[in-house]
């Protein structure tokens, strides 16, 4: 072999380098774009239209054979909303067939979607088993309900892999109101202290409750926290466990989960890769000037002092002031 066709040898090695290089960072591309359309997609008004207006139907329909009748009935009202649910559960069948078919990013799909899919399977997952047993079709949204089982295996690994922390700061700073919730079997809650930074303290979210004295809805304040850019707060964080971020968020009415891991200073204790969430009131149940009569619950004032007598350092750190009226007695979120 001449020399001249070693160097047209190592051309076309060369070209076909290249050529999976360029393919390899096409397909690449075309992946992430294809998660982000998604991303985009579940965020758009749309969507998000639509699914206010599943909620509001699971809401009033709470026999999952009543929700299969309405597919089948021929009022116009429930033709309407018959065609809004199959769009919103096709929305999920697709986004498990281009799960499937390798065509989203696994990792940006399994780090956006994981909540939106486990808890649109939990709404209507009785509603499917329902309609295959009817269709007597077993395959109908099977891909969604495989892709359920990708994410929650994910999760699994995920906890092992990194660690999960919740931010505490009120009830949650609190081992015993955290056992309340979460029932380890230990009862251990080894708890660390932290700074969030651009957050205040404030006492402005409205949740109802069932005043046992007063035998009767009423409108309770809890602390929230406020965006403040320049300020920060001390509070703790806690390790969970699979399974107990669903606990949680059963607990805390009329607030939703976010990411802080960004503005949380912590020393010695996380690592890369470590996610720390908390729980923030919703927009829709804040204090305005219109919201009628509110109170503060005594024990629940009893646990933030609690929490100041067993970590001194706290003393001063709820410095945000309440201004409603302390009512007595126990209260419960059912009534």
């Amino acid at each position: 072999m001449q020399l001249v066709d070693y160097i047209e040898l190592a051309g076309v090695v060369v070209t076909c380098i290249a050529a999976v290089f360029v393919g390899r960072q096409t397909y690449v591309h075309f992946i992430r774009a294809k998660a982000f359309s998604y991303i985009e997609r579940f965020n758009s008004q749309e969507f998000m239209e639509l699914r206010i207006a599943i909620d509001k139907w699971l809401a009033s329909q709470k026999n999952p054979q009543a929700r299969v009748d309405v597919l089948k009935s021929e009022n116009p009202d429930d033709i309407e909303i018959s065609i809004k649910i199959r769009t919103f559960l096709n929305i999920f069948q697709e986004l498990a067939v281009a799960y499937e078919k390798g065509m989203i990013d696994k990792y940006i799909f399994f780090k956006n979607f994981d909540y939106l899919i486990l808890s649109n399977w939990e709404k209507f997952a009785e509603f499917i088993y329902i309609l295959r047993a009817l269709n007597n079709d077993f395959s109908i949204y099977k891909r969604f309900e495989l892709m359920v089982e990708d994410v929650k295996n994910f999760k699994k690994r995920d906890y092992i892999k990194n660690k999960t922390y919740i931010f505490g700061y009120g009830s949650l700073m609190l081992p015993q109101s955290i056992h309340n919730t979460l029932q380890r079997e230990d009862n251990e809650y080894p708890l660390h202290d932290v700074t969030l930074h651009g957050y205040e303290r404030s006492w402005d979210i409205i949740v109802p409750v069932f005043s046992q004295k007063l035998q009767e809805k009423i409108k309770v304040l809890f602390l929230n926290l406020t965006r403040k850019e320049g300020t920060k707060i001390q509070g703790k964080i806690l390790q969970i466990h699979e399974g107990e971020l669903e606990k949680l968020a059963s607990r805390e009415v009329n607030y939703h989960c976010i990411e802080i891991t960004k503005d949380i200073e912590a020393k010695g204790v996380l690592q890369k890769g470590d996610t720390i969430l908390t729980f923030i009131g919703d927009k829709e149940h804040l204090l305005q000037k219109d919201s009628g009569k509110v109170y503060v619950m005594a024990n629940y004032l009893d646990i933030i002092e609690q929490v100041k007598k067993r970590f001194s350092q706290y003393e001063k750190a709820f410095d945000s002031v309440c201004d409603a009226e302390v009512l007595e007695g126990k209260y419960s979120f059912k009534a």
